[in-house]
């Protein structure tokens, strides 16, 4: 079984240690609503898909270390997580397989900083409000992917950029639509689901394998 200890510090700066199994990350995933109503053994399937494609990490992944399964950490479960959230009719165009990939050393750091974030809070929130009175604050840490459509087909994916909330809602505000239609994503807020889910992973874990959720 993958250990998982969300509020223990990790080699990697402070950032949460996470090493779950293939059945844990299945298990998060799904509570992270990325399942799209598709069934637990095709849900399992189709993310065994994508690390044959190199997503979450390289083809081959601790083999040379003897291990039997896998396990991933923090920065593979926010990986494995955009490439869902990514998904266009249910699967993951070429391009942003090949952007993932190819922009990894961009945007690991880029997932370290959103754990921490999430974390310590550090970021300052922007508020908005309007004439009637309503008002709200927008925080956390975005990423833009930088993804570009034309005819309804994606073209363009990254280079990858790091934003503050304000700088998220400016390119909201000014992105060229239909040209700039993939908006900036919250990855702290992501990176806070992953850590509240994996803080109750190992009792749900034990119950989840009576319903179904495989086990490596």
């Amino acid at each position: 079984m993958g250990k998982s200890d969300p509020d223990r510090p990790s080699e990697t700066g402070g950032l949460p240690h996470l090493a779950l199994t293939h059945g844990q990350t299945i298990w998060l995933m799904k509570e992270l609503g990325l399942q799209h109503g598709a069934t637990t053994s095709t849900f399992n399937y189709y993310i065994k898909s994508l690390r044959k494609l190199g997503i979450p990490f390289e083809v081959g992944k601790g083999q040379s270390e003897g291990r039997r399964h896998v396990t991933y950490n923090s920065e593979e479960l926010m990986e494995l997580a955009i490439a869902l959230l990514l998904r266009v009719y249910g699967t993951l165009p070429d391009i942003v397989v090949a952007g993932l990939r190819n922009f990894r050393e961009d945007l690991r750091p880029i997932y370290r900083e959103a754990f921490r974030e999430a974390m310590t809070r550090r970021i300052p929130a922007v508020k908005i409000s309007e004439r009637q009175g309503r008002h709200d604050a927008v925080k956390g840490l975005f990423l833009d992917l930088n993804i570009r459509y034309t005819a309804g087909q994606m073209i363009v994916f990254g280079p990858p950029a790091v934003l503050s909330p304000f700088e998220a809602i400016r390119a909201f505000a000014h992105s060229e639509m239909p040209g700039r239609s993939y908006l900036p994503l919250n990855v702290a807020a992501v990176a806070e689901m992953i850590i509240e889910h994996t803080r109750v992973l190992p009792g749900r874990r034990r119950r989840s394998n009576s319903e179904g959720v495989p086990r490596a």
